[in-house]
């Protein structure tokens, strides 16, 4: 019956999802799946070690969702994982999305976390942790990139709201600690010389691995020609690298960041200098 109220505005649906399981005993163990996260396991490629794919399959994130992704790699173990396509962080109608990503890696094992890239739409507002606790003797090779905008619909992320924050932990130390915020005034550092200096790609890898601070040398002359990027080595100690690429196009970025993983994995994880197949679709 119609009283002549207005109607309540409709309710909108948030999602509360989680991914959550360990490599132990030679197999993944304790999966826990909340939509609309999802854990795919395909079949290795020859020279790989396990690995799997994680998935959003609800096609992306809106304000007000919660999700969770935990990892954790026990001793001896050795997993490949990556995403399913990048994430996409859709404009907001008031409310912030929250993510968290908790990797961890015991003595003796390794871990390779390869993102395909989060893409914030403009007016998107996105709270996101990351923490990485890395046993001593193990290995963690990761990498995520930050895409601002749509940027093949002409479309910037110049509005709404980002804090983006990442702890490395090894043998339960805080080895390196990094928080990014964009909201406000803080979107002119995109443009800003001393800021993104217009670029709209932002790319971190952390490596973590015996000898991975010397693998400065290594990687320079690739990034010395690379056109069309702002790039930085930085060898924070001898087991620990970090690698920062700046770019206005994203595919720029991704070729460097492609180059980059590939040269890692194969000179101190022992893996084949290649990226997984997905990477490609």
């Amino acid at each position: 019956m119609n009283d002549g109220l207005p109607s309540p505005a409709p309710t909108l649906e948030r999602y509360d999802g989680a991914l959550r399981f360990s490599v132990a005993g030679g197999r993944i163990d304790g999966l826990r799946q909340t939509p609309p996260m999802r854990l795919f396991r395909p079949h290795p490629e020859a020279g790989e070690p396990r690995s799997v794919v994680v998935g959003n399959v609800a096609g992306g994130v809106v304000g007000g969702d919660r999700l969770g992704v935990e990892v954790a790699v026990g001793a001896g173990e050795d997993l490949l994982a990556t995403t399913q396509a990048a994430e996409k962080i859709y404009r907001s109608d008031g409310a912030t999305a929250a993510m968290t990503v908790g990797l961890s890696v015991a003595g003796g094992g390794t871990l390779e976390w390869l993102s395909a890239g989060t893409i914030l739409f403009d007016g998107a507002r996105l709270d996101r942790a990351t923490t990485l606790d890395v046993a001593a003797g193990g290995r963690l090779l990761y990498c995520e990139t930050l895409v601002l905008g749509r940027l093949a619909r002409g479309e910037v992320f110049a509005s709404g709201a980002l804090r983006d924050r990442i702890r490395l932990r090894i043998d339960g130390r805080l080895a390196w600690a990094d928080d990014l915020g964009l909201s406000g005034d803080g979107f002119n550092t995109l443009d800003a010389a001393a800021g993104f200096g217009g670029a709209r790609s932002y790319s971190t890898l952390l490596l973590t691995a015996p000898g991975a601070g010397a693998a400065v040398g290594t990687l320079r002359p690739a990034f010395e020609a690379a056109a069309g990027v702002r790039a930085g080595l930085t060898a924070l100690g001898p087991d620990l690298l970090l690698v920062r690429i700046l770019a206005a196009d994203p595919a720029q970025a991704r070729l460097l960041v492609a180059s980059s993983w590939m040269t890692l994995r194969a000179t101190l994880l022992g893996r084949p200098a290649r990226m997984p197949t997905i990477w490609a679709i």
